[in-house]
């Protein structure tokens, strides 16, 4: 992991260090943990932990007076990562503009990352040590360029037949290492008429690296697959292989990346000298959202969050396009960015509320601005401060009534 990436990692984290959902696949979860015990609450006490102490060092000298300029980088990091304090809230207890809280946000990060990063490259093997070998290389190598090939992948989620995928991938993998790998892996028990909605090219690549571990293992490993039903909404795919093999879990770690972009929860649990891989998969749409933004970025950000709870998500970046998308589609519920260029974001509201065929419709309003009074008088059904938390806008919708989720 480079310097830049490592910082986008530390800063994504912030933004989730109490979501156990998020953090569980993240790739900073395991670097700053040296326990025996790997279970995910271990790990994120750790990372917390770390995060913390990290934190504390950039703490002024004890006589230093409290309302003294050198306290803000501390503040402003443990009040809102650490209490989640809201910006306003921020600006008020330490009587600063949103302007020099933004400012002062920007020099505690920087100094945070570079703390991090220094305490991570000194745990770092050296190379040729174990663990520094030139295949581990490569494999590392090959996840950074998938990593940056996906940054802009327009995720497609289409309801397609499981099993047919599954074949779909053990055929390719079957064609790239010339092997014939039906008498290994085991599909019986695998629903033949399950539908899963899913971008099927980024599904299908992720189940073909999970198949290659068959060809990096021994002669004599083995996969059982199961689907299993959770709810309405959700099934659960599993890979359960005989044996644990050290290459084999090389391409669980490219595999997994393929899972992530998409929003799909997915796990690994080594018992009994056995490795079983789970996935979790929406099967059917539950509701429909459209967004209502100027900026393309935040659209793809929408759609991944909300992807893996099954919910198709439509967008625009002009209220004129959006007026007719409403009448068309019907969403489930509205995403709205009230500052957007040329545009009275209060008024499109009004107008939503206005009409007897749309005003049921909920609204979530989503701004730098913070303006929940307001919200509240031209009847949104919530407000949501950018940037957009992943965890608050799933709690909102759940508040909402709009989303199930896994128990």
């Amino acid at each position: 992991m480079d310097r830049t990436e490592f910082l986008n990692a530390v800063k994504d984290i912030l933004n989730h260090l109490s979501d156990p959902a998020y953090l569980e696949n993240h790739n900073l979860i395991n670097i700053f943990y040296r326990g025996e015990e790997t279970s995910l609450s271990a790990r994120m006490q750790a990372l917390r932990t770390t995060i913390q102490k990290s934190i504390d060092i950039l703490k002024p000298p004890d006589k230093t007076p409290s309302n003294a300029p050198e306290w803000r980088c501390y503040k402003i990091l443990t009040y809102r990562y650490f209490l989640l304090k809201e910006w306003h809230v921020i600006e008020e207890d330490l009587g600063l503009s949103q302007r020099q809280v933004q400012r002062d946000l920007k020099k505690g990060l920087d100094a945070l990352i570079s703390i991090l990063w220094d305490l991570y490259a000194s745990q770092k093997p050296p190379a040729g040590q174990e663990g520094g070998s030139q295949n581990d290389e490569a494999e590392t190598y090959d996840q950074e360029l998938i990593k940056e090939e996906l940054k802009n992948w327009e995720i497609s989620y289409d309801l397609i037949n499981l099993s047919q995928i599954l074949e779909q991938a053990l055929q390719l993998c079957k064609t790239l290492i010339k092997t014939e790998l039906h008498d290994q892996v085991d599909m019986t028990e695998v629903d033949p008429n399950l539908s899963v909605m899913v971008d099927q090219v980024l599904t299908k690549q992720g189940l073909y690296k999970i198949f290659s571990m068959i060809g990096a293992g021994p002669e004599d490993l083995f996969v059982q697959l199961r689907t299993r039903n959770l709810n309405d909404f959700f099934y659960e795919i599993s890979f359960t292989f005989n044996t644990i093999h050290l290459k084999t879990l090389e391409h669980w770690n490219i595999a997994q990346l393929f899972f992530t972009i998409q929003g799909l929860r997915h796990n690994i649990v080594e018992d009994e000298g056995k490795s079983t891989i789970s996935v979790i998969l929406p099967v059917k749409k539950q509701i429909s959202c459209l967004v209502i933004d100027d900026v393309e970025s935040v659209h793809r950000l929408i759609e991944r969050m909300l992807g893996s709870y099954g919910i198709q998500v439509f967008g625009t970046d002009n209220y004129t396009t959006a007026g007719n998308l409403i009448q068309l589609v019907k969403p489930d519920f509205i995403l709205l960015d009230i500052l957007m260029p040329k545009m009275d974001g209060w008024q499109m509201i009004k107008n939503i509320k206005s009409d007897h065929e749309t005003r049921d419709i909920p609204v979530i309003i989503c701004s730098v601005l913070y303006e929940p009074e307001l919200s509240r008088a031209v009847n949104a059904a919530a407000y949501i401060r950018k940037p957009i938390n992943r965890l608050e806008l799933i709690q909102t919708l759940q508040e909402l009534d709009l989303i199930k989720t896994v128990n």
